[in-house]
């Protein structure tokens, strides 16, 4: 075996181990600031710096468009991270009173895995089984938490609700997505029984995040997944799905006293922007968003300075949303809108240009029956969900991860059976 290939090897199973760890693990130890992040930006760290090296050692960088135009956003957002508030904030995306570690390094390290992914990441039953296997764990502890479940609330003093290893429940949400349509890809494809398990599970704890951004992605996923219904060997296998994403519905919906059920009917609030609260006030704080993009159009008030932006600029709906909920905002609550609020219109411009270049440039693949149209999908699943949610470390290298998959140079992706 030589060099490149050793090296190559390194890289995919950094992959699989970031990708399986970073969800999951926590420090419970009480009098931390954070639980969750506390523990998640030193894996991602650690793991992007440990990829980053390998790949110098190959040397095989390319400029090819989608490279260039990721290049370009990331060389955006550290000018931006430059000319911010706080610089310091900007780059590093933590300090002792803000900050989710969100900033500029953390946006490099995703680039680092997106490339990683791209070139070096291999699908093999075995990996994905394993993966899989070991999200279950947190889907488990998400479920066990809708049933008040979990000693780590009342030990902690967190809120009650479900959230995992996760940390937020709209942060589990977006996780729970993108692991329901890998697994319901995994099992249609292998249509083993067995299988149906991970998707089983991963429902619901999309069920128990009680989040109706990302309930609304799924239905708009699942319409659109019925295109695949006109392949005779998924039929009997898309409906098993189905049917047990129903029956799963109806036993936590009994059990829970019908709480699902009339959350799902606050779902036409979360769609009405015209009302400020609508949302849980997400549509005011989307217009705040809207009053630092028009006070800095270029380059954003910088990565994770919202908070400072709003405070300097003394936004009156800013104002009025502390007074009556007593919190600050921090994040704009639809990742688009983020982007251009903290680094720019510019910068959603080219990260919207390198999205969609990439389905560009894997059309046939994902319009056909490729392993690729399940990764588009777990993709296109998370955008949506995005425009109701936040990036977070817990989450995003798994979404950059995918994304890397997608961009793969090779015309369809193989899962090989080993």
């Amino acid at each position: 075996m030589s060099h490149l290939t050793t090296y190559s090897v390194k890289i995919n199973r950094a992959l699989w181990l970031l990708a399986a760890l970073i969800p999951i693990i926590i420090i419970p130890i009480k009098g931390l600031p954070d639980i969750f992040n506390t523990a998640k930006a030193p894996v991602l760290s650690i793991g992007a710096v440990y990829i980053a090296f390998y790949l110098i050692k190959i040397r095989e960088f390319k400029f090819k468009k989608v490279n260039f135009l990721l290049l370009v956003y990331i060389s955006w957002v550290f000018i931006a991270s430059l000319v911010a508030y706080k610089p310091i904030l900007a780059l590093t995306g933590v300090s002792s009173t803000a900050g989710r570690f969100e900033g500029f390094l953390t946006l490099l390290f995703y680039a680092i895995i997106f490339y990683a992914a791209k070139v070096h990441m291999r699908l093999t039953q075995k990996n994905i089984h394993f993966f899989l296997s070991i999200q279950t764990f947190v889907a488990l502890y998400a479920i066990a938490q809708f049933f008040k479940i979990d000693p780590l609330v009342e030990y902690m003093n967190y809120t009650k609700g479900s959230y995992a290893t996760i940390g937020n429940q709209n942060f589990l949400a977006s996780w729970s997505l993108l692991m329901l349509v890998i697994s319901v890809g995994f099992f249609l494809k292998y249509q083993k029984l067995k299988y149906a398990i991970f998707p089983i599970l991963f429902f619901g704890a999309l069920l128990a995040s009680n989040t109706r951004g990302a309930w609304i992605s799924l239905l708009m996923i699942g319409i659109a997944s019925l295109y695949f219904m006109r392949y005779y060997k998924f039929r009997n296998y898309y409906l098993i799905v189905l049917g047990s994403f129903v029956l799963v519905f109806f036993t936590m919906n009994v059990l829970s006293k019908s709480k699902i059920q009339q959350r799902t009917k606050t779902i036409k609030s979360e769609l009405n922007i015209k009302n400020e609260w609508a949302g849980s006030g997400r549509a005011l704080i989307w217009r705040m968003s809207f009053d630092i993009i028009q006070k800095h159009p270029f380059f954003g008030a910088g990565p994770e300075n919202l908070k400072e932006a709003l405070k300097q600029t003394k936004n009156k709906r800013s104002k009025a949303y502390g007074k009556l909920t007593g919190h600050t905002v921090d994040k704009a609550h639809n990742d688009l809108l983020h982007i251009a609020a903290v680094s720019g219109a510019p910068a959603l411009i080219l990260y919207l240009l390198f999205i969609v270049f990439i389905f560009i440039q894997n059309r046939r693949s994902i319009l056909g029956l490729s392993t690729k149209s399940v990764v588009a999908f777990a993709v296109v699943a998370y955008i949506i969900q995005s425009l109701f949610n936040i990036s977070v470390i817990a989450v995003a290298p798994i979404f950059w991860i995918l994304l890397g998959l997608l961009a793969g140079k090779d015309g369809k992706l193989v899962i090989r059976d080993v």
